[in-house]
């Protein structure tokens, strides 16, 4: 990977596949109606072929170049999506609107209130969607990048009208996702297209259909509301409202996948509520706590995000933490190492706080920040330090980081996932996020999605693995980032004397959006 040999879809060498690109919709899910100009188009330089299918007009051409060029001829007459008319501000008021209320009334008891808005966030692998595919009248042959490849098998069959064993699909290394391709429809959409050519082809997604077609971790909003008295935490509310998340991959195979379906979005919401109650943990004795999610169906592609959940949800409740702590004349290191519940725990939040030196004098315009995080059998605490003295670039400038995964197998893996989480961490907190604007992300690149590059990621990391705890190994893919979102927020507040309620902070529309 590091010196370019992997091999990753489009560097198979298939024989006769021919390049191909499709022309999508300038909304999420529109339908085609109609194509003004198909025999032009079909006589351009190097087009073989011009063929509808669901998702849009594909062009298959002897050069991406020339299928580049093709698709972008096309005059087409697009039907309506589910979500034409839905904005970031229709978004966010009908979250608000469905999150559910508190329960807790403060009474005559000192409290905390807070809500948080997350914007949605693209998946931005390098690698785009895309596949190969070559399908016949009696067999199907398909490479691609797959986190779930035996629904995609079933589902590809089920849709071609093939016998499942006349279906071959070949699992490719992936240029990363994490959790966008557990859904395969760049390999359903080439498996289509192979079809319709009746000829091989190796569809590729420009990054423009990726940022703007591709699915997206949620939007989310957050009401918290935490009741206090005499040092002690009564009672820590936790509602959420989030735009749905598709887990219509089900668990892997069509049984589940095909349960998900189900009407209403019953199946879903089932395998959602499931995932948020068995992941989303308190690690606090804060009393009496709850925490409920609601889900909105948008029509706008979502899939698993790093963390699903948890990046948003305890990265919110870190901030709320920080936040109690103020409120009860509390250090945010001291309060948090009292409420924690067991000894591991206060380990890792102990390591960051003397590794990082905590509490530090620092200049005005630069703070500490530092944050906990449980799941999957493992534990993590996060300490950064921020300048935000150029108020058009905010910066981490220091990150120390202790995980506790109970047996640690691969501790050089296990440093390069917490810092994976820290990146995505910076990104979404400060900068990464997507405009939706009647029906479409504006974003359409690398330099509009505002991801973390190298002048934003701190010099000064470090990450301690400590010494085994257990005799099982926990997880660490989806632990990095929740502590981290807190961390860099606690930070960046302590530095600004500012309460954060929405995400990305820097968020401004700060480009020209390509042409839809």
């Amino acid at each position: 990977m590091v010196t370019g040999a992997q091999r990753y879809t489009l560097d198979l060498d298939v024989p006769g596949a021919k390049p191909c690109v499709v022309r999508r919709p300038p909304t999420f899910g529109g339908t085609v109606r109609s194509v003004a100009n198909l025999a032009d188009v079909r006589a351009m330089p190097g087009v073989l072929h011009v063929v509808t299918v669901p998702t849009g007009v594909a062009v298959v051409a002897e050069t991406f170049g020339q299928a580049i060029t093709a698709k972008a001829a096309l005059r087409v007459t697009w039907g309506p999506g589910p979500a034409d008319q839905l904005s970031d501000a229709q978004i966010r008021t009908r979250l608000r609107a469905a999150t559910p209320p508190l329960l807790v009334p403060p009474l005559l008891t000192p409290y905390v209130d807070a809500e948080f808005d997350f914007a949605f966030v693209s998946h931005a692998p390098m690698e785009t969607n895309c596949a190969v595919a070559d399908v016949t009248d009696d067999r199907a042959e398909i490479w691609s990048g797959l986190k779930s490849p035996i629904v995609a098998r079933q589902t590809i069959a089920a849709d071609l009208g093939l016998p499942l064993d006349k279906v071959t699909v070949h699992v490719v290394q992936a240029g990363g996702s994490f959790g966008r391709r557990l859904f395969f429809d760049a390999a359903l959409e080439a498996a289509r297209i192979s079809r319709a050519c009746r000829r091989p082809v190796r569809l590729m997604w420009t990054r423009v259909d990726d940022t703007r077609h591709g699915r997206m971790r949620p939007a989310t909003h957050h009401r918290i509301r935490a009741t206090h008295l005499l040092g002690e935490v009564l009672s820590f509310e936790h509602r959420v409202a989030a735009a749905e998340t598709d887990f219509r991959h089900g668990l892997g195979e069509i049984i589940t996948a095909t349960a998900a379906h189900l009407p209403l979005g019953i199946g879903n919401a089932t395998l959602a509520q499931t995932l948020f109650l068995t992941t989303v943990k308190s690690p606090y004795h804060f009393g009496l706590t709850t925490q409920a999610l609601t889900e909105v169906p948008t029509g706008i592609p979502t899939a698993s995000w790093r963390s699903v959940y948890s990046a948003n949800t305890r990265g919110a409740e870190e901030i709320m933490v920080d936040e109690l702590a103020a409120a009860t004349g509390k250090d945010p290191y001291r309060f948090r190492r009292t409420f924690l519940k067991t000894d591991a725990q206060r380990a890792v939040l102990d390591k960051v706080a003397t590794e990082g030196n905590w509490g530090r004098p620092m200049e005005p315009g630069r703070a500490q920040g530092i944050a906990f995080h449980e799941e999957y059998k493992s534990r993590t605490a996060c300490l950064v330090e921020i300048d935000v003295r150029d108020p058009q670039r905010a910066r981490v400038t220091k990150a120390v980081i202790a995980v506790d995964v109970g047996l640690p197998v691969n501790p050089r893996g296990l440093e390069a996932q917490m810092i994976g989480g820290l990146t995505d961490a910076i990104s979404t907190t400060l900068r990464a996020g997507l405009h939706i604007d009647k029906g479409l992300p504006l974003e359409g690149s690398y330099s509009q999605f505002h991801w973390a590059q190298q002048r934003d990621t701190p010099r000064d990391v470090r990450v301690f693995v400590l010494p085994a705890t257990g005799t099982e190994p926990g997880g660490a893919g989806e632990l990095g980032v929740p502590a981290a979102v807190g961390a860099i927020a606690n930070a960046w507040a302590r530095a600004t004397g500012s309460k954060l309620r929405s995400f990305p902070l820097d968020f401004d529309v700060d480009f020209t959006p390509y042409p839809r």
